[in-house]
């Protein structure tokens, strides 16, 4: 049968990783909330499976000071005795934790940038719905910045897009695109043929951060030039609503170019001035190198994003 959704599950023959990761993060966050989100929990949830603790180790592990929890005494040796092995534990169980996608139950925990998100979620979705139909999946999207961050702490499972170069030292990572740069407009527009043209359109670009500076700025200053970006959008999917029937021009990566065209009606072509090939690469913790759920999931994310842009 399977457990209610946001409920911590347990097991009779195994140790039950799920409240050990719970212990692990009340601790760390002093405040059950924060712990619950963290691992995808409701705070009920979260909440009962404090109580649950309690009960299983005898000790109140929490308690109330104030707006915040302080951690007993037996809470610390618990947690310095816990810790430090919680990974490899999980990665000696999951190892021998068979794993049929149409039969379990699982929820898979997967972190990426926009533009991986804008292009390969309708794909990898509609794979889980039609050979996996009892598991879920969960999505965090993010950056370079900080889905290193989420990945360290188990907040997902495997990462995906440009990660940049901090990823944890317990990482596992492999490229699986370098991807293009092109240049997105309407239609109607006329193409961008030089970089005279290309510096005299106006540009929308996608800024998380909300500054209008970007990759092709920093390459067009080292050529004493300069580009007018007059919109900035927090998601690719946005530019499927800005560019059609506008004059203005976007450089994307070529996977959300094609993932935008599929969507509304574009015109492309290379830019005349572009950064160099960005890699995008999937990135999981090592103790869940072995997880054959994991393992399963990750050739999903591989299937979805080479199969919806080709094969580099």
């Amino acid at each position: 049968m399977r457990a209610p959704q946001g409920a911590i599950a347990t097991s009779d023959r195994l140790p039950d990783l799920n409240l050990l990761r719970l212990f692990v993060a009340l601790v760390e966050e002093r405040h059950v909330t924060r712990a619950g989100a963290r691992l995808f929990l409701s705070q009920p949830a979260a909440s009962g499976g404090l109580k649950r603790l309690r009960e299983q180790f005898q000790d109140p592990l929490l308690v109330r000071e104030g707006h915040d929890l302080r951690v007993t005494v037996r809470a610390q040796q618990l947690y310095d005795s816990i810790a430090p092995r919680l990974e490899d534990l999980a990665s000696a169980i999951h190892a021998v934790s068979p794993f049929d996608p149409a039969r379990d139950s699982r929820t898979f925990r997967l972190g990426c940038t926009d533009a991986v998100a804008y292009a390969i979620l309708p794909p990898l979705f509609a794979r889980l719905r039609e050979v996996a139909p009892l598991c879920q999946l969960t999505v965090r999207v993010g950056d370079f910045r900080t889905l290193p961050g989420l990945l360290l702490h188990g907040e997902i499972g495997a990462a995906v897009g440009y990660l940049g170069e901090e990823l944890p030292a317990n990482a596992r990572i492999r490229v699986l695109r370098h991807a293009q740069w092109v240049l997105v407009r309407d239609p109607a527009t006329a193409p961008v043929i030089s970089i005279d043209d290309f510096c005299a359109r106006q540009h929308a670009m996608v800024t998380p951060r909300g500054d209008l500076e970007g990759f092709v700025d920093a390459l067009l200053r080292q050529q004493a030039r300069t580009r007018r970006v007059v919109l900035g959008v927090s998601s690719f999917g946005l530019l499927s609503v800005a560019l059609p029937g506008s004059d203005l021009v976007a450089t994307v990566p070529d996977f959300v170019a094609e993932r935008l065209q599929l969507r509304v009606s574009l015109a492309s072509e290379a830019p005349p001035v572009a950064p160099p090939p960005l890699p995008n690469a999937l990135a999981w913790r090592d103790a869940e190198d072995r997880d054959p759920a994991e393992r399963w999931f990750r050739q999903q994310v591989t299937e979805a994003f080479t199969g919806a842009f080709g094969r580099s």
